[in-house]
């Protein structure tokens, strides 16, 4: 009895871990609260139209950081002794970095400086251009952990990601309720304390999952080293056999791109991601301040975001399985539609009807865990293992390269016309990558991808009996078609999921046109 107990497997502390403690921090520093709060340091600065500019700043260069971000901190982990380190060393740093740009709003406060000159104003937006530098590694850096983590772990792959990914929602959704409360109980000052707090939190998370690194026996988390060869000299979609990878060539980041991009399904998934970002980018960073002309409170608005999470949490949570059935492609085709109806509903909510607005926040959580666990999965069977975080970094880059998009026109025209107009040309937006995604998942080659390891091992639920029927003639090569995987699912005799959505789109399109201006008045 000694033996066997002496003898039991000790496994490390799953992502969800980091997931829990960062986002409480991820809430404070690019929350939905952040526009109200620069919009309380400095109000007659911070109007519509550049609190909507500042943001696109912010998640320009946080786009554009990404992709070295989490190249950096793939760099840094093939460097470190122990699996794991490096990435978390990466973390760490640029995690300090982002609660220190976020401390700097309150410094004009306490040198007691007028809140409305123009040296404030440039003062807090480069506080924010800081913190996008934060932003921009953090985020692929903790995303490519959990996925290399999940890649290695046993009884684990990467279409678990959206397991993992919930309890980020659910940590979002609390800390939310607790900044909206606390503001209305302290005001803003509230934040940087809870910020403080939640950034001694996160380190204490990272400590905790390297000191669960530290005691896994289960072999899994071994230190590891993936070095690639040119892409050139490998089949068309750059994927390659380990026994014959160089030891001298490594994949940029345009490659992997290159990767990502070689099919014209592939272009029609990152269009929708793209599009589909300019529109949630408008609800996460401009919806609160809409809100308010509806009636809203400080604590209503953290309310709203428990009402997200309440749908966001098991929607991360069967994701697996809807990936599994239905694919990357179906599962962006579904947060797609989520999104058009919760927007258009907004332009038909009259004053003081908060309650509508909780009905339609549950939307989102279908719209953001769809997307997320849609193009996550999509990015990381593409990406050669070692290169997760640059994978994620070159998602990233093109999702905030459409919130930049849809920041920069949803802000004029919220200024210049309101907050109505702003929600159906989003709705209009999305329709159209709907439309584009919807074509691509009937005319185009699917998910041309590598199959998880749950799927090599047999334990998937598809069926690559035609794995490779449609490689040949995208491509013309007989090695490309070895490696590709076109992944089909089993509906099980249920109408296709295809006929509903497509019958979806035209309706919300035909609803966005004809809705009558005049049912409900502009502010």
């Amino acid at each position: 009895m000694d033996n066997t107990s002496n003898n039991k497997t000790i496994t490390a502390f799953r992502p969800r871990l980091l997931y829990c403690a960062i986002f409480i921090w991820n809430t404070l520093t690019v929350g939905k609260f952040t526009a109200p709060l620069l919009q309380h340091l400095s109000p007659n600065n911070f109007t519509d139209g550049i609190i909507g500019l500042t943001f696109a700043l912010q998640y320009g260069i946080a786009g554009c950081v990404s992709t070295w971000g989490g190249s950096y901190a793939d760099a840094q982990e093939k460097k470190a002794t122990q699996w794991g380190y490096g990435r978390i060393k990466v973390l760490t740093l640029f995690l300090t970095l982002g609660t220190l740009s976020f401390l700097g709003h309150g410094i004009p406060h306490y040198m007691n400086s007028s809140t409305d000159t123009k040296l404030v104003l440039v003062w807090h937006v480069a506080m924010r251009c800081i913190y996008a530098v934060s932003l921009g590694v953090v985020a692929p850096t903790l995303d490519g952990l959990a996925l290399a983590h999940l890649h290695f772990a046993e009884n684990s792959s990467t279409v678990d990601f959206g397991k993992e990914r919930m309890y980020g929602a659910l940590c979002w959704g609390l800390g939310s309720f607790i900044a909206g409360v606390g503001i209305d109980q302290y005001g803003f000052n509230f934040l940087y304390i809870f910020l403080i707090i939640s950034t001694i939190l996160s380190y204490i998370g990272m400590g905790i999952y390297l000191w669960g690194l530290s005691r896994d026996t289960s072999g899994s988390f071994k230190k590891y080293s993936v070095i690639f060869d040119d892409v050139s000299s490998s089949n068309n979609n750059g994927y390659q056999n380990k026994e014959t990878i160089s030891k001298d060539e490594d994949v940029s980041n345009y490659e992997l791109m290159c990767m990502i991009c070689k099919t014209n399904y592939a272009k029609a998934i990152m269009l929708f991601t793209f599009l589909l970002a300019m529109g949630i980018a408008v609800v996460d960073n401009l919806a609160f301040i809409f809100f308010e002309t509806l009636g809203a409170s400080d604590a209503m608005d953290g309310l709203t975001v428990v009402f997200t999470v309440a749908v966001e949490v098991p929607a991360f949570s069967i994701a697996p399985l809807m990936l599994q059935r239905y694919g990357c492609g179906h599962m962006l085709l579904g947060a797609g539609v989520a999104y058009v109806i919760r927007v258009v509903g907004y332009t038909l909510i009259p004053y003081g009807k908060m309650y509508i607005v909780l009905m339609l926040e549950l939307l989102h959580g279908v719209s953001y865990a769809g997307s997320k666990a849609g193009s996550v999965e999509f990015i990381s069977r593409i990406i050669p293992d070692g290169h997760e975080a640059a994978g994620q970094g070159i998602l990233m880059f093109v999702t905030y390269s459409g919130i930049v998009t849809g920041l920069i026109v949803a802000g004029w025209i919220q200024e210049t016309l309101g907050a109505r107009y702003m929600f159906r040309v989003m709705a209009v937006i999305v329709s159209i990558g709907l439309i584009v995604l919807l074509l691509a998942e009937i005319l185009c080659d699917k998910d041309t991808i590598r199959p998880s390891k749950k799927e090599e091992e047999g334990e998937g639920q598809m069926t690559h009996s035609d794995s490779c029927q449609s490689s040949a003639s995208a491509f013309a090569d007989e090695e490309t078609e070895k490696f590709l995987r076109t992944l089909k699912y089993d509906s099980l005799g249920k109408v296709s999921p295809k006929v509903c959505i497509y019958m979806t789109c035209w309706f919300i399109l035909s609803l966005i046109i004809t809705i009558d201006q005049h049912l409900v008045p502009e502010e």
